[in-house]
């Protein structure tokens, strides 16, 4: 029979104050350790256990060490209570741990969930089925999922937790009780004390928003205390940056209206005085003269304090130093208000740290992107001198690949052990789906019925390579097109691509026409963000259902052999979707290396983007194009400039504009008198737009926009008149699957005999 020693009851009168102090006096050997028995364990195996023990067989031990055995074993979260004891058998020593092992979450259930779906909650919990039940776990999931509610704007949401036996087996029933009530929205926003800004203007600038006609569509007008807190410190920032240097924003008042359905925001502010820049000045570690330093800076003597402009040149000076190795740059600021005067001294001080450079470069994340493909975009290299802008602009050139999450690019510095001049570089990517395989069909106002249908991969195999297949199929147009890019031609810095493509067009109201063709091109980077380019096209245009009898089809049938030298100059944020930045073009192609035609053209584009505030961002483009005669050949009516339609002024229909000709029908048994656009040879086009999203999860936003332009005989104003058609209007976009469709409707502003008073246009792709 196992006897208990004496020391048993002194170690048991030990453990139950061993979680209760820390100085337990002198240490004390207890016992010496023969064996050791694990018992009460079913799911979790004993070598597992003995694992965590800092006891072994064969020691002997103090009441520390037991101490910190069992505290070893609690940590695991896999058991409710572990006991521990000594017996005697056979004169040996054995000390028994008895567990109680945690049962086991069977089954999980989320009860009284309506507006969010079970997949949706299981997502914010740590706690899963089959996992061991810590029920300090799930006091946390309880917190998380009233959290989540809150963020989806159910403000009186309440989450509770119940747990029970299973009848079904051993384990534990989990469930969560949700009681979500309604959304809680937002009936007023009231500001007191504001006199420099409107409510409106303070409004604007938050995420919280007074529920609207149009909330449906778009989520606003819910009330989310993460969203709202946000918003004050977007308030308090937005004050500093117009100069109100002392802005106090008190405690928001939030009340519920009794029937819980609606809250009332009340914002006290205090905006105080409007501050100017008195003087700036430069101390510390300077590594540039003062008026280097000036000039930098976009704060100035008597401008306007702004915390936004102030942030930005730390940004700047912080650049400077990094430039010059210094990756351990801080420029510290400090405000000190001119007493008597609502002025402010700004004092930027520098500390420059240690010279640095760069160490290993690891791209990390790249599963099918090749390492190379990331690093031939990179501005700094292994062993090269710190440099703050190259590696911001290295960043910017990998994001602008397209090839990777939006915000998931990440260049983390990390300094060498026992190395603190060696920066080893991390470059983190979460690559996005590049293949893309769409079909589309509908109804346009400019093709009618359409079929649209494209295969592409913008990685392919994960080289950066563009592969690339489409084709359009509607009553008035029909387009097929392959084509091949490679941006690094055999590692090299030359671009290298092709196209084969077939259009039927029956758009006009001249004529139909029926073009083959193909093109190769290469490109080299001449400057920063400037590249030339080189193609040859050759293509072959026939003309069919000639309605024009001005139209002499021997002149425009035949083939067409031409190479064209372009120059683009791109530094758009975003290639496909750009809201900053500009991109220009210059182009000039002659026609007639071979074939059957002689012309020349030249085109000049240029765009710019602006994000004005938030995600509101101005666009323009203007775009003028000429062509020229070579010798006595006329140039076809295929390629003469005519405007009017979706993709230039929309306010008139296609055609619309253009030096016309009226003529009789060529058809015998018609005696109508018809007009026909002949076209012109100088095209002058120029759009404005101002573009944001209405529903920013699904892609679909609202567009203005202005148009002006107009087309020429020979060159602008040939006839003695400058004029310039306008229009201007709205419209909607919707970022789809399938491509960006648009809906707009254009007004003109010059309405001639004859044109409609508005136009009504559904398209697919974006204008520019």
């Amino acid at each position: 029979m196992s006897q208990i020693y004496l020391g048993l009851l002194i170690m048991v009168l030990g453990l139950t104050q061993v979680f209760a102090q820390d100085d337990l006096g002198p240490l004390k050997d207890l016992f010496h350790v023969d064996q050791i028995v694990i018992e009460g364990n079913r799911k979790v195996e004993s070598e597992a256990i003995l694992s965590k023990l800092k006891i072994e067989a064969g020691i002997t031990i103090d009441n520390y060490t037991l101490r910190d055995s069992i505290r070893s074993l609690y940590n695991m979260k896999h058991f409710d209570q572990v006991q521990a004891f000594v017996r005697e058998e056979n004169k040996k020593n054995i000390l028994v741990f008895k567990l109680t092992e945690r049962p086991i979450v069977s089954s999980l259930n989320f009860l009284g969930n309506d507006e969010l779906t079970d997949d949706d909650l299981k997502e914010q919990i740590e706690t899963k089925v089959f996992s061991i039940l810590d029920i300090n776990s799930v006091k946390a999931d309880v917190k998380k999922l009233q959290k989540f509610y809150e963020e989806k704007g159910f403000y009186l949401a309440t989450v509770d937790y119940e747990v029970k036996k299973s009848e079904e087996n051993e384990g534990m029933e989990l469930n969560f009780r949700v009681k979500e009530f309604d959304k809680v929205k937002v009936k007023k926003i009231s500001f007191l004390g504001n006199e420099a800004f409107s409510d409106i203007e303070l409004q604007s600038i938050m995420e919280t928003r007074e529920e609207s006609l149009l909330s449906f569509m778009s989520g606003t007008g819910s009330f989310k205390e993460f969203n709202f807190q946000t918003d004050i410190e977007r308030l308090k920032y937005f004050y500093k940056s117009k100069g109100h240097l002392q802005i106090n924003v008190s405690n928001p008042v939030v009340t519920i209206s009794e029937d819980k359905k609606w809250v009332f925001i009340t914002i006290k502010l205090t905006e105080g005085p409007r501050f100017k820049i008195n003087q700036i000045s430069f101390t510390g570690e300077l590594l540039f003269t003062d008026s280097e330093l000036r000039k930098k800076v976009m704060l100035k003597p008597e401008d306007i304090y702004s915390e936004d402009n102030l942030r930005k040149d730390i940004q700047l000076l912080t650049e400077m130093y990094q430039d010059e190795g210094y990756a351990f740059a801080n420029v510290l600021r400090t405000l000190s208000i001119v007493p008597g005067e609502n002025k402010v001294d700004v004092d930027f001080s520098f500390e420059k740290g240690k010279i640095a450079y760069f160490g290993n470069i690891v791209v990390k994340g790249n599963t099918k992107t090749r390492d190379k493909v990331v690093r031939r975009e990179l501005k700094i290299s292994e062993g090269m001198r710190y440099s703050g802008s190259n590696l911001r602009e290295s960043k910017e050139n990998v994001n602008r690949l397209g090839f990777f999450e939006p915000n998931s690019v990440v260049f983390n510095t990390v300094a060498r052990r026992g190395r603190d001049d060696i920066l080893d570089v991390e470059i983190a990517v979460k690559e996005r789906n590049t293949g893309q395989i769409t079909l589309g069909a509908g109804y346009s106002t400019a093709s009618k019925g359409f079929l649209q249908a494209s295969v592409s991969q913008n990685n392919f195999l994960g080289y950066g390579q563009v592969l690339s297949f489409s084709l359009q199929l509607s009553g008035t147009n029909q387009t097929y097109n392959v084509g091949f890019t490679e941006p690094y031609l055999f590692d090299s810095k030359w671009t290298a691509g092709a196209d084969v493509f077939q259009t039927k067009n029956e758009s006009s109201k001249s004529y139909d026409y029926l073009r083959r063709g193909a093109d190769v091109r290469v490109g080299y980077p001449i400057f920063e963000y400037t590249r030339a380019y080189v193609t040859y096209k050759l293509q072959d245009t026939e003309l069919t259902n000639v309605k024009d009898p001005t139209i002499d089809e021997d002149d425009e049938n035949g083939l067409a052999s031409s190479v064209q030298g372009s120059v683009v100059y791109d530094k758009r944020n975003n290639k496909f979707e750009p809201s900053d930045g500009h991109y220009v073009r210059a182009a000039v192609e002659w026609t007639g290396l071979g074939g059957d035609h002689r012309w020349v053209q030249s085109e000049l584009e240029g765009r710019y983007y602006k994000s004005v505030y938030g995600d509101l961002v101005f666009r323009s483009r203007l775009s003028i194009n000429k062509l020229f005669k070579v010798q006595d050949h006329s140039i076809p009516r295929t390629e003469k400039y005519t405007l009017g339609g979706s993709r230039n002024l929309r306010g008139y229909g296609y055609e619309d504009i253009g030096p016309k000709e009226t003529r009789e029908s060529t058809d015998p048994t018609d005696s109508k008198i018809y007009t026909f656009n002949r076209g012109g040879l100088f095209s002058l086009v120029s759009t404005l737009e101002l573009e944001h999203p209405l529903v920013r999860e699904a892609g679909l936003k609202w567009v203005l926009f202005f148009d002006a332009g107009n087309v020429y005989d020979k060159y602008y104003g040939d006839t003695g008149k400058y004029t310039l058609y306008t229009d201007y209007g709205f419209g909607f976009r919707w970022f789809s699957p399938i491509g960006v469709l648009r809906f707009e409707f254009g007004f003109p502003l010059d309405r001639r005999e004859g044109q409609q008073p508005n136009q009504f246009y559904f398209d697919i792709g974006q204008l520019f």
